[in-house]
């Protein structure tokens, strides 16, 4: 399901696309980064990230590692497109279950940032600032 941005400042906004696929994060998670000003789009399931990166440009990618209840790194995927097609976006990591060889293959595959969940939104939205370059 894709949810309609939320534009707080068009002007000014990075735009992060959300991929996560417990709905109530993110809903929570598309909410409070609305409110500080950025431009979000969201997807619960790896192909359909694909398609929007396909065809919508992001400042940042914000994605959980495991995105299905098969146990398999789906997010991972989602970094290998990213990098196959050499799009020119910042990627954030989060996961409530890092292991050193999913965070190595994460960095491998171009991860800016990993974040551990639980992770305040305070501290999620700084890292989503810090990694794009810009002040939201």
């Amino acid at each position: 399901m894709v949810r309609q941005r939320s534009t707080a400042d068009k002007n000014m906004s990075i735009k992060v696309l959300i991929i996560e696929n417990e709905q109530a994060l993110v809903t929570a998670l598309y909410d409070y980064l609305g409110t500080r000003g950025f431009e979000c789009d969201a997807a619960l399931e790896a192909a359909e990230a694909q398609a929007l990166l396909a065809h919508v440009p992001f400042d940042v990618v914000l994605t959980d590692i495991y995105l299905s209840d098969l146990n398999e790194a789906d997010g991972l995927r989602v970094l290998s497109f990213i990098r196959e097609r050499a799009l020119n976006v910042r990627l954030v990591v989060m996961t409530a279950h890092a292991s050193p060889q999913l965070e190595s293959e994460a960095i491998r595959l171009g991860a800016d940032a990993i974040l551990h969940k639980p992770v305040s939104l305070s501290v999620l939205a700084d890292a989503l600032t810090a990694v794009s370059g810009s002040k939201v």
